[in-house]
């Protein structure tokens, strides 16, 4: 993922214009941390500056169903862009930094800055991307076939090994 800093450099352009008068803000997160919960009143975007946050929705019976993580140079929450409240719980999976923007000045932000838009449409698209395969390995009845077959979407072409970052 890249860094953060493109859009925090777009933004302080922005405002010199004088067409965002909302800055980012920065929060600290420990582990295990609750950024917001499903529900919530969607009114941010939020960046991942270090660390990683867990994305994951509790089902009636208190279940819960990770979704998927977000490390560095990451964007969650977008669904605050057009909507009122957030769809997921955001978990501090490790001590984590992140940029929290209002939406209306994210939204200003992509509409006046072509490149800028372009790279978190690039960004969203690639989670949308690793959405369907989590959804097409949880289709795979057999444990072994389905730890093959991610490991195997890891894996970076023409190579055949891949380092893990996590357990």
């Amino acid at each position: 993922m890249e860094s953060l800093d493109n859009y925090i450099q777009a933004l302080e352009h922005l405002s010199e214009k004088g067409l965002v008068n909302a800055y980012p803000s920065i929060l600290t997160v420990k582990t295990g941390e609750i950024v917001f919960h499903a529900e919530d009143s969607a009114e941010k975007i939020f960046g991942v500056k270090t660390g990683k946050i867990q994305l994951v929705r509790y089902l009636e019976n208190g279940q819960m169903i990770h979704q998927y993580a977000v490390q560095s140079g990451g964007w969650f929450g977008e669904r605050a862009l057009f909507k009122d409240a957030y769809a997921s719980c955001a978990i501090a999976a490790q001590p984590s930094q992140l940029i929290a923007i209002p939406k209306q000045t994210f939204l200003t932000l992509l509409s006046h800055d072509s490149d800028v838009a372009l790279r978190f449409i690039s960004q969203q698209i690639e989670q949308l991307h690793i959405a369907k395969n989590i959804m097409a390995l949880r289709c795979i009845r057999s444990a072994h076939d389905r730890v093959l077959t991610y490991l195997h979407t890891l894996k970076v072409p023409d190579q055949n090994t891949y380092v893990l970052n996590s357990p």
